[in-house]
């Protein structure tokens, strides 16, 4: 239906029931499985079905459509898996269900929405894996086991760039719709290759991509000019896991002062990403900052040098107010409701009365 979210009882069920039983070696059937066949699981696979989509939760209402949650948030995060950092899904694993506590406390009457993929080098048989942006426990413990790092790397520098190149023309997202940003996060020790070629998009998203949902894209962008449109549709972040002096002044070269923050470990992401979402979107206080963080005081310093406010800004020029949970629209596909939000009691009652809608419908 369209207003589970997430839940720690369904995860741990999700975990049960997958046989995700161990903290580690989560994604060592999915490695087993993509050697020997060469693919990987089609719920993480950047080829198949390469758009990704954000969209607000509806279900059938008086022959028309009720959101069932609030406005979606799309959070997505791209973590290293190459070297050291091979055994980083195991961690996105464990802290799941603290990242989306984390999350959904700044970002009350919201839906966030969660891809959690991972990333390696061109030298490696799957440059990245990504799934779709989910909101229930059991689909994202689900995705996340069909991860197949390479842990390996080939060289230094890494290739993140596929990732942030997948968010910022592959996919649909309705914070963009309505003139809002997601989030993308980047975590990594390392530095990146520069180039984004035109084989290498073909390799990672199909070979038909160019036909298909890159038919536009007569020319494949700069790093540059593809992180400048990544920021047009994202708040976006590179977060440095125990990197060298260079690797921070690397990122802060390509992507801005402000954008790249330093972690000790991957455990302070739910932290740290929830408290990027808070002092962004105006709902949590740079007096309060001590707090979220544990009195990490590094960290403190770090974020209270991000562009605080950035989304509560882009809010408050929107022509109409952001979506609640039961407001009406007239279609499916239309951006702003047409009503205020009905009670919860109402909705209750009310939604749902259209059964052939109710078949029809499967919105995310």
């Amino acid at each position: 239906m369209g207003h589970r979210t997430f839940s720690e009882d369904d995860y741990r069920t999700a975990r049960r029931d997958y046989g995700v039983t161990s903290s580690t070696d989560v994604t060592r059937k999915a490695e087993q499985r993509a050697r020997d066949t060469g693919r990987l699981s089609e719920i993480v696979d950047p080829a198949v079905e390469p758009v990704r989509r954000s969209l607000i939760r509806l279900d059938p209402y008086q022959k028309q459509w009720m959101a069932t949650v609030g406005c979606p948030v799309d959070i997505e995060v791209s973590c290293d898996t190459t070297g050291s950092m091979g055994g980083e899904v195991d961690t996105e694993m464990a802290v799941l269900p603290d990242l989306y506590k984390a999350v959904s406390k700044v970002l009350p009457g919201h839906d966030p929405q969660l891809c959690l993929g991972i990333f390696g080098d061109v030298s490696d048989k799957f440059v990245m894996c990504r799934p779709q942006f989910e909101m229930e426990a059991a689909k994202i413990v689900n995705y996340l086991k069909e991860m197949a790092p390479q842990r390996d790397g080939g060289d230094a520098p890494e290739d993140p760039q596929y990732a942030m190149f997948a968010r910022a023309y592959l996919t649909d997202a309705y914070t963009n719709r309505i003139g809002l940003k997601g989030y993308h996060f980047v975590v990594t020790d390392a530095t990146c290759h520069k180039r984004i070629s035109r084989e290498e998009i073909k390799r990672i998203f199909g070979a038909e991509i160019f036909n298909n949902e890159l038919e536009n894209m007569s020319q494949i962008p700069t790093i540059e000019r593809m992180i400048e449109e990544l920021k047009k549709k994202t708040h976006q972040f590179i977060l440095v896991v125990k990197g060298y002096e260079d690797t921070y002044d690397f990122w802060r070269q390509l992507c801005g002062e402000g954008s790249v923050i330093t972690l000790n470990s991957t455990r302070q992401l739910p932290a740290v990403i929830s408290a990027i979402i808070g002092l962004t979107e105006g709902t949590l206080d740079v007096g309060n900052l001590g707090d979220h963080l544990g009195n990490n005081l590094n960290l403190v310093r770090q974020l209270s040098g991000i562009d605080i406010g950035a989304q509560a800004k882009l809010r408050h020029a929107l022509p109409h107010p952001v979506p609640q949970k039961g407001d009406i629209f007239a279609k499916k596909g239309d951006i702003w409701p047409i009503s205020a939000s009905k009670s919860d009691a109402d909705a209750a009652t009310e939604t749902k009365t259209d059964e052939s809608a109710e078949d029809e419908i499967r919105y995310l």
